[in-house]
């Protein structure tokens, strides 16, 4: 066994490290001297200043961090994610240093969350070791305390802008048909509340300069062009080559395009953030202003614009802010993702006026990883925001949502076939959706309607609202026309409502039992399926804040309203056939269309979402009543199978694959055409070899950094090697960036090590043990049987540590004088080099981490997860999705063989689906 790793180990010295020799090398300076104006343009200050990178290509594509090119972008965090607190800790060996140090997470790349997992129990470690009344509160109350206060903060500030939202919605709305003489800030239905008669304070705009119908198409077209500028205006310019960056995006060159982080829906990109995917200032207060005041004037514009999903991204947002209160939160990306998981259930639970719904679609359909104490802290968060909401009361009736509704008559057994048949709609349309409108999403990247956002919005607004005006349903908002369809048929009209929702709400119930009457209703039912539908297909998309949770929710409630009229019909016109037995005699009613809209609007969202339980909590808690829950899941059920036979995936998953986020999904089974990790490895990565410095030199660091950025692997890293080709290592493309920018003032020649033995040694050993992997310079003798103090001497003289060691490439240069940490049993000191070597079990002096520049040992992960080239496919694919890392480094007997990145595998899990390997 030794002999045939030591022969794999020589066959890759000869093929890997040693291939660069002669005109090789030559080639490889010559593209090291290309790069160095690069290095010397790379602009950084270290020691607590930011430090700014020019951007490189990504196939993800990369947000700049710098020449912003509208108002407001912030500039990208690049200074180490790791605190000099935690470094200072690590060099003193009070923390794990296995997973080295990191430079904070770039924009399009993947958290680290075995990182992330590492730094939480140092912290904790450090708590613990506090003692006496300081100790105690940290750890006992205040440290738990923190996720808590969160939650509620997050919950609070979640239902003050859901209610503000709501009240300027219904507001603005209003301006499109009149206004207030009382007060002109009430809106239409709270107008129509202050008088004894029906809306007598409420006046229309008369016809006397333009019509009604001018007023309503030019002033809600005027809205929705404020809010496309607004979302034009706070677009993010990102680079990269082939691959985009969100799910509303425009090209502007090959290599250049903007993202809407403003526009669309937001729940694609909050579920990639939640999986671990980075996205600056997707979450950031810009955005967020963007996207609350752009949502009211959308929603106020009467378009197929719905406020659910972009409340999810609100509520993340503030989640996101919030967590800079805590630095627990703050500096960890996992655990931030904890309290913005809780976040997004209380935006659904505002949106919906349903906490309970608002967690289990946080659980289905957003979150990745969801433990027991994130979902009693989303459960928290939802039921504050709630309760925020019911108190402020934007609506003035005491209800979370306009369409809430209560039923006083139970169901037949013979409704079951009509809820089965809308089901079986709700599959098709969601199919049909998602299909046309992904259509519709590739026609807009590749032809002109990309290149003139604000134009398209005006022209889908103008026609949208030119086109509803005339039919008494489609005039009304979508909360309205819902609420409408939802209701049971009055005894009489109501004075608490508009004159519009009162007149829907009429046509909408036969008083008598003739045909023509029905045929009518059915008539005008039919008009506005068509163009509610047709018209969400082609607004989802456009460059404004919107959501389809409500549009699908519309169409569907259209739909289960003609059914529910038809089998009304039914009951009355043919009263005695058997099948209606269960009727009451007489003319009493037997069915209430109302629940067949309920059914119809689960089962398009089904359709659409591919989204069940939380689908029926949601409309469980809409109605207040339990009676309901089969009907309704027998719709949504007979929607998810029928959806999931023409497509796998939702609308959202399939914004994540038209945005090219790496996200992996964990819900779907793979039949894999591959049988072990070494037919999915890549083994054509450049390599790290410790043992050659003419090949580590900073210029050449940065030639490589350039290759693989070309190769669209930015986001990956190098593997450590030795001379026989063990792996060591790991270092990450943004810890060698970060590292390479800190020597912009050396000289380009200069040797990079990434294998110095004082990082990895801990203070409670200072033999040659506690020295795992180190490399032996060039004509470095193997140690004989000298004393270990000895030994150790000769093994650090190479590094310079001492005065009067074997000259080798120093790791200081001249210019900057050394500085030194001493690791100690007891305390940390400072203390200059010594000549003589330290005595056994004395301390070792550990040069400073600020003045090593050129040591890059503290950047690499020397604990990197290994795997067998043997190892099957399955286990590859559960440590990428439970375990979260994005990469495996696949190692024969110790020697490095490639590495699978995660990207790959989705690539590969891609072409799974495609050609139907999925169950």
């Amino acid at each position: 066994m030794a002999d045939s790793s030591g022969a794999a180990g020589r066959r890759w010295s000869a093929a890997t490290c040693g291939r660069r020799g002669g005109s090789e090398v030559s080639e490889t300076r010559a593209e090291a001297s290309q790069a160095r104006p690069e290095l010397s343009r790379t602009r950084s200050h270290h020691g607590g200043s930011k430090t700014h990178r020019q951007a490189v290509p990504f196939p993800m594509l990369r947000a700049e961090d710098e020449a912003p090119t509208s108002w407001l972008i912030p500039r990208v965090r690049s200074l180490l994610y790791d605190s000099e607190s935690l470094l200072s800790a690590a060099q003193a060996g009070r923390r794990n240093k296995g997973k080295g140090i990191r430079a904070w997470y770039t924009s399009y790349t993947t958290i680290d969350w075995q990182h992330d997992d590492v730094r939480e129990q140092a912290r904790l470690r450090g708590l613990r070791a506090q003692g006496g009344t300081r100790g105690w509160w940290l750890n006992r109350v205040w440290d738990p305390a923190q996720g808590w206060l969160l939650v509620v903060l997050v919950g609070v500030l979640c239902g003050l802008f859901a209610g503000f939202i709501s009240e300027w919605t219904e507001l603005l709305a209003g301006w499109k048909r009149g206004y207030c003489r009382a007060d002109w800030r009430l809106s239409q239905p709270i107008c129509c509340r202050l008088g004894a008669g029906e809306c007598e304070h409420w006046h229309e705009w008369g016809p006397r300069v333009v019509s009604q119908q001018a007023v309503f198409v030019a002033v809600g077209t005027v809205y929705t062009l404020a809010a496309a500028v607004m979302v034009v205006r706070s677009a993010t310019r990102v680079t990269g080559r082939g691959g985009v960056s969100s799910s509303v995006e425009t090209s502007v060159s090959p290599t250049v395009k903007l993202a809407y982080y403003g526009a669309g829906s937001g729940i694609p990109e909050v579920k990639s953030i939640l999986a671990g995917f980075v996205i600056h200032g997707f979450l950031g207060v810009r955005i967020l202003a963007v996207k609350t005041f752009g949502l009211i004037l959308c929603c106020a514009s009467g378009i197929m614009a719905g406020k659910e999903g972009p409340m999810v991204q609100i509520a993340a947002s503030l989640g996101n802010i919030a967590t800079r209160i805590f630095g627990k939160y703050h500096t960890n990306e996992a655990k931030k993702r904890e309290v913005i998981s809780a976040a997004a259930a209380a935006g659904v639970s505002v949106a919906f006026g349903a906490p309970i719904g608002g967690v289990l679609f946080s659980l289905e359909e957003v979150s990745y990883f969801f433990p027991n104490k994130t979902m009693l802290r989303s459960l928290t968060c939802a039921l504050v925001a709630a309760l925020v909401l019911k108190a402020y009361d934007p609506f003035g009736t005491g209800k979370l949502v306009l369409f809430q509704t209560t039923y006083d008559m139970d169901y037949h057994w013979f409704e079951m076939l009509a809820f089965a048949v809308i089901g079986v709609f709700g599959g098709l349309y969601g199919a049909l959706f998602c299909r046309l409108n992904m259509a519709i999403n590739r026609l807009r990247r590749r032809t002109w309607l990309g290149r003139y956002p604000v134009a398209e919005v005006g022209a889908v607004t103008a026609l949208t609202l030119a086109a509803s005006y005339g039919n008494p349903l489609t005039r009304l908002g979508l909360g309205e026309l819902v609420g409408s369809l939802f209701q049971e048929c009055p005894g009489g009209g109501r004075a608490a409502r508009a004159d519009e929702e009162r007149d829907a709400e009429r046509l909408l119930c036969v008083a008598g039992g003739s045909a023509g009457e029905y045929a009518a209703l059915l008539r005008l039912l039919a008009l506005a399926l068509a163009n509610r539908a047709c018209f969400a297909v082609a607004t989802f998309g456009i460059k404004v804040p919107s959501g389809l949770v409500l549009p699908s929710m519309a169409v569907g409630a259209v739909f289960g309203r003609i059914v529910g009229t038809c089998v009304e019909y039914l009951t009355r016109a043919h009263a005695d056939w058997a099948v209606f037995a269960q009727c009451p005699a007489g003319d009493a009613r037997c069915v209430i269309p109302g629940i067949y809209a309920l059914v119809g609007a689960g089962a398009a969202l089904t359709g659409v979402t591919h989204t069940t339980i939380a689908v029926v909590a949601i409309l469980m808690e809409l109605t207040g009543n339990l009676i309901y829950t089969l009907p309704v899941l027998v719709g949504v059920m007979a929607a998810r199978w029928v959806a999931e036979y023409f497509s796998a995936h939702g609308i959202y998953d399939r914004l994540l694959e038209h945005a090219g986020h790496p996200y992996l999904d964990t819900k779907t089974q793979y039949i894999h055409t591959r049988r072990t990790a070494a037919e999915l490895m890549q083994t054509d990565l450049e390599t790290v070899c410790v043992d050659y410095e003419p090949e580590n030199s900073l210029a050449l660091v940065a030639a490589r950094l350039e290759r693989i950025s070309a190769r669209g692997l930015a986001d990956g890293g190098f593997p450590v090697v030795g001379a026989r080709g063990h792996l060591l290592g790991w270092i990450a493309c943004a810890e060698l960036d970060y590292a390479v920018a800190r020597c912009r003032d050396m000289d380009p020649d200069t040797v990079c090590f990434f294998n110095n033995p004082l990082w990895q040694m801990d203070h409670v050993a200072h033999g040659p043990a506690a020295v795992p992997h180190y490399r032996r310079p060039p004509g470095h003798a193997k140690p004989d049987s000298a004393p270990a103090a000895g030994r150790l001497a000769r093994l650090l003289r190479p590094w310079k540590l001492w005065a009067g060691g074997a000259a080798a490439t120093p790791l200081l240069s001249a210019s900057q004088p050394p500085s030194y940490h001493t690791h100690e049993p007891a305390a940390d000191s400072e203390s200059t080099g010594s000549d003589e070597p330290p005595a056994e079990g004395s301390a070792i002096a550990v040069p400073c981490y600020k003045h090593r520049l050129n040591d890059f040992t503290p950047f690499v992960d020397q604990t990197p997860l290994t795997i067998s080239p043997n190892s099957p496919i399955e286990l590859v694919a559960n440590l990428l999705s439970r375990l979260g890392v994005s990469y495996l480094c696949v190692v024969d007997k110790g020697v490095y063989c490639g590495v699978i990145f995660k990207k790959a595998y989705i690539g590969y899990v891609k072409e799974l689906e495609e050609a139907g390997y999925v169950r």
